[in-house]
């Protein structure tokens, strides 16, 4: 919509939603600086692991038949239905 076909109410809605979600966005990045402060924090104590074993930690593999097990129980819970099988 071009700003000069806009009314005056219009336009204040827009300018109000922008402020809105600039307002949850800095929320937002002042939860995730509190949340990265608190993890860190419980690291000070004798038990902080090493951050190479942290970033380096193995994930399992699946077996095929696990993965495919995984993929059934997915599409069941998304309501998807088996084709011919």
């Amino acid at each position: 919509m071009d700003f000069w076909e806009l009314t005056p109410f219009e336009f204040s809605l827009m300018i109000n939603s922008y402020s809105q979600k600039r307002e949850e966005e800095a929320k937002e990045k002042i939860t995730l600086a509190y949340i990265n402060a608190a993890w860190t924090v419980q690291f000070l104590g004798k038990n902080k692991p090493k951050l190479d074993k942290v970033l380096n930690k193995k994930k399992k593999e699946m077996a095929d038949k696990e993965m495919l097990n995984q993929v059934k129980l997915l599409n069941n819970l998304m309501g998807g239905e088996v084709v011919g099988s």
